[in-house]
């Protein structure tokens, strides 16, 4: 397709059904009574628009007209087709059980790879030059299980803009980690382009409105209101870097990478996600975008480099909830905010600085945090190489001690290699089943929980091949300390109060020093290689 030129029409529209809107007043009239009079004196449009006043001085409509007009003509429609793989073919169902003379015993042949139905989105125009900002899910498929991972792009793209001419577009960078993608045309001539805002001087009941085409149905407007903003750990998406904006402007499938823009025209958000009901996913009035401050320096960096590069420190990282504060014996201390390092990895920049796994970070370059999603996302925007600084809170002999770290920052690996470390590789663990083993039960506590001792031969059953210290939980009941605590089956448990445990006899000598409602740490191995503090609360008597 020759992209200086209009490129042949690829996508013909869809006849709608006609529809109508019929608005009436019955037998009755609008007008005023004359009295003595059977006559009715008939208020036509033109007087009654004469003595009211003007619309927009009752509506403030003319504000939501402005930025309609002035921001439609950036925003485009994108339609991306991806190459069906071999092993994407599914089954043959109707042929496993209609049998036919080229498959007389009934087998489930593959079906041949076929083109697969296009994927649809919005995107917005924000440089001249054709640049285009876009969700990466819009382009692209995120494929793999525990031992791969990867991100396939769309193996063709058309951006149709708002005047109907349509584009090929290549593929300048995308980011899983924030959803985040930059196309680019070459139409020859200047195009209109969005301004970016800060989105963080946003207001939660602000007036905004999403552009884009859901459904397919290009150039659709709708308006709403900053419902919150801040929205992180979120399961719609499979974003590390979350700080939704919400919103309760109508986002519905084909908005995706649409703009999210403020009264003065801005894009203060790009529309990713929407919470739904039923089957099909459409509007609910719950929707998320993410803000711009994020996704413009991940733009800027997809222009610059193709790919994002972040600051990588090597750690794991959890909430710090008031029961793990009681556990770690930091109860009543001013930690809002603060993050748990469940795991630093060896070798890696935090492990060489001399951080430790249940080490409580609480500020980042004198800044005090504001959760995982502030920790994360302050640590990517740091170049590699670059030093930071952070105040921690160490086990100490006798209690807790207060300690700044500094650390030089690494590269954070490819977001693939970090979807699938998250999905527990093969290094990691086999992730067997551990209902599929035949672990003995040898101990039973009023806890809810069932133990045993980690043997070689359980090590091997469930993956844990070199991990021969511990406990490993064999049951959990329904209901219980232990079922509250998230506890599951096939959990080595390797401390607690943040000392090793050998066995069955030591984890309960370790535990009968905790008396009734006092919490016992527990730090635990899960079956897919992660690690975790757990707050094990003991039951009243």
């Amino acid at each position: 397709m020759n992209s200086s030129h209009k490129a042949k029409r690829l996508m013909t529209s869809t006849g709608l059904l006609a529809m109508g809107l019929v608005v009436g007043f019955g037998a009755a009239q609008l007008g005023t009574a004359v009295a003595g009079s059977a006559t009715v004196q008939e208020v036509t449009a033109a007087s009654y628009t004469a003595a009211a006043p003007a619309l927009d001085a009752q509506i403030p409509q003319g504000a939501f007209v402005d930025v309609a007009e002035k921001a439609q003509p950036a925003v485009v429609y994108i339609q991306a087709q991806h190459e069906m793989r071999p092993e994407d073919a599914q089954p043959d169902i109707f042929r496993r059980y209609f049998p036919d003379e080229e498959n007389p015993e009934g087998q489930m042949p593959q079906m041949e790879a076929e083109p697969m139905p296009p994927s649809q989105g919005s995107g917005f125009i924000i440089r001249r030059t054709g640049y285009i900002l876009t969700n990466a899910h819009v382009i692209s498929r995120i494929l793999g299980d525990r031992d791969e991972v990867e991100t396939v792009r769309a193996k063709e793209i058309i951006v149709r803009l708002s005047n109907e001419d349509e584009y090929e577009a290549e593929i300048v960078g995308l980011d899983i980690g924030t959803d985040v993608a930059i196309l680019k045309i070459d139409v020859g001539e200047d195009l209109p382009y969005l301004v970016l805002g800060d989105s963080d001087a946003a207001r939660v009941g602000e007036w905004v409105m999403a552009l884009g085409a859901p459904f397919g149905l290009t150039n659709t407007v709708s308006a709403g209101i900053i419902s919150a903003k801040g929205r992180a750990q979120l399961r719609l998406t499979a974003n590390f870097y979350q700080d939704f904006i919400q919103t309760d402007a109508a986002i519905n499938p084909g908005n995706s990478g649409g703009p999210l823009v403020n009264l003065k025209g801005e894009v203060i958000g790009m529309n990713t996600a929407i919470v739904s009901s039923g089957f099909q996913a459409q509007y609910s009035g719950v929707g998320f975008a993410s803000p711009m401050n994020l996704v413009g320096k991940v733009a800027e960096q997809l222009i610059a480099h193709g790919r994002v590069i972040r600051g990588w420190v090597g750690v794991t990282i959890g909430p710090l909830d008031d029961a793990l504060a009681e556990g770690f014996g930091v109860a009543g201390m001013d930690l809002d905010g603060a993050v748990v390092l469940q795991e630093v990895n060896p070798g890696e920049p935090a492990d060489q600085a001399g951080l430790r796994a249940g080490d409580i970070v609480v500020a980042m370059d004198g800044s005090k945090l504001d959760g995982n999603q502030d920790f994360l996302q302050r640590i990517a925007i740091v170049p590699p190489g670059d030093t930071i600084t952070l105040d921690v809170l160490q086990a100490a002999q006798g209690g807790i001690e207060e300690a700044t770290v500094s650390i030089t920052l690494g590269e954070r690996p490819a977001e693939e290699e970090i979807f699938r470390r998250n999905l527990g590789g093969t290094n990691r663990g086999r992730q067997e089943r551990p209902e599929e083993t035949t672990i003995p039960d040898t101990i039973s506590h009023t806890l809810g929980l069932t133990v045993t001792d980690l043997t070689s031969e359980i090590a091997e059953q469930i993956g844990y091949e070199g991990e021969l210290q511990g406990v490993v939980v064999t049951q959990v009941a329904r209901a219980g300390a232990a079922a509250e605590a998230f506890l599951a089956r096939g959990d080595l448990i390797l401390e607690v109060a943040r000392q090793p445990v050998a066995g069955v006899a030591e984890f309960e000598e370790a535990l009968s020093s905790f008396g009734p409602d006092e919490v016992a740490l527990l730090r635990i191995r899960r079956t897919n290689g992660q690690f975790a503090f757990v707050p094990l609360r003991m039951p009243e008597e």
